[in-house]
């Protein structure tokens, strides 16, 4: 997110006068924040600049360092595309966001396995969030597509997450867990699925067959965007009031909340926080992102791109002409995909184009992460992540993963080696 500008402006919501449920003192227990982003590369910029910015908001508003686990690839702010090296920034001109960040998982380590064992307490490295008393924060910033959010190498499922929050609450592991996601299609990641009676609320970017969009693309640091639409500099004393205005503020995508509902009358502070502190960031810009140029998430690298080439900036075209051929050969991939193991022109045609939810959570799991090593990287080629949909179809339509992979197999033989 742009990255959470609501977390910002608990400055002034902690210690607000007239605002009765600020003055409801907190669950006993601890407070802990898991931050992620999912992503690498230069063009996903946006991702660990928004998570370092969030580490630096619940560390200023009292959140203990030891109790925030931070995630990220680490690979942005040293690359050597960055102009202002080992410094990163989420706003025109903001504050470095890189300095004093306390990463604990970088590189490598940066997998979906390693995720759930921090979330549910299983990490040598995790001492909290095993208490009935405790609250947990969770942000994941990255691409996604139908009931999945993906990882530098791996990819996460719907299923996967679902039942490791299902579990956590089965344990005991925590009293009530927010969890904020910023994704394409994110809300596919709990819509039906997330249940209402495990004390979990969840804020999603986008709807189940939406984009999320990055903004400030058209900054004058000669940077990708710097952030994502999903977000809001809010004052606002609970988690329902901070939704309904990211809600009206987030104009590219629906934002929309699932799980236990009621969690949303709660103080915002429960959650991010409940020491006053100034903001860290310039708040120049702020007003500006409605004025900003916002691009969907996985236009952003060929979009600014197709900007310096229009500038003349550099020598681009080529670049310009793999994406586009990379897209092509990609689309080539599901449609070979749906003909094998579709017969009829008409629902040939409803498997590549709807988006539903997903419904045979077994197949879809096992077929999308198949998909995943044998035919596409789909975090080294986001553009897959559209067409992840067909899968999902298919599952739906077959209800038999065995026959799906065994015909993925056959069509991706071929292309494999492009795409990894």
């Amino acid at each position: 997110m742009k990255v959470l500008l609501w977390l910002t402006s608990v400055t002034s919501l902690t210690l607000s006068a007239g605002l009765p449920s600020l003055l409801q003192a907190p669950p006993s227990g601890e407070l802990y924040a898991l931050l992620a982003a999912g992503s690498n590369g230069w063009y996903n910029y946006r991702h660990q600049a928004d998570v370092a910015h969030a580490y630096h908001t619940l560390k200023n508003h009292g959140v203990k360092e030891e109790n925030i686990i931070v995630m990220m690839y680490d690979d942005i702010a040293n690359d050597e595309m960055n102009p202002y090296p080992g410094q990163l920034f989420n706003e025109p001109n903001g504050t470095d966001v890189y300095a004093g960040l306390k990463i604990d998982y970088k590189g490598d380590s940066v997998t979906p396995e390693n995720f759930l064992n921090i979330l549910m307490g299983k990490s040598d490295a995790v001492e909290g969030g095993n208490g009935r008393d405790d609250r947990i924060f969770v942000y994941f910033t990255d691409h996604g597509s139908i009931g999945l959010i993906a990882f530098p190498d791996e990819i996460l499922t719907a299923k996967q997450l679902n039942r490791a929050l299902k579990r956590m609450h089965s344990e005991g592991r925590f009293n009530q867990l927010v969890f904020y996601l910023e994704a394409c299609e994110s809300g596919s990641m709990f819509a039906r699925i997330l249940k209402k009676n495990i004390s979990v609320y969840a804020v999603t970017a986008a709807g189940e067959d939406e984009s999320s969009w990055g903004v400030y693309c058209d900054n004058d640091m000669d940077l990708p965007c710097l952030g994502d639409e999903f977000s809001e500099d809010l004052n606002k004393e609970t988690l329902d009031k901070q939704f309904e205005i990211v809600r009206e503020e987030t104009k590219n995508s629906g934002v929309h909340h699932y799980g236990d509902l009621s969690l949303a009358k709660e103080p915002v502070s429960w959650f991010q926080g409940q020491v006053q502190a100034p903001a860290m960031a310039a708040s120049n810009f702020k007003k500006e992102q409605k004025q900003g140029v916002s691009w969907p998430s996985r236009d952003v690298e060929l979009m600014h791109l197709q900007a310096q080439s229009a500038l003349k900036v550099g020598n681009v075209e080529k670049r310009i002409a793999k994406i586009m051929k990379d897209r092509k050969d990609i689309e080539s991939v599901f449609v070979g995909l749906v003909n094998k193991l579709v017969s009829d022109p008409v629902e040939r045609e409803r498997v590549f184009n709807e988006r539903n939810a997903v419904e045979d959570e077994d197949c879809h799991d096992v077929v999308v992460r198949t998909f995943d090593v044998l035919c596409i990287d789909v975090n080294k080629f986001d553009y897959a992540l559209k067409h992840m949909n067909v899968l999902n179809n298919l599952c739906t339509k077959l209800s038999d993963p065995v026959t799906i992979i065994k015909a993925m197999a056959e069509t991706c033989s071929a292309t494999q080696k492009l795409f990894f």
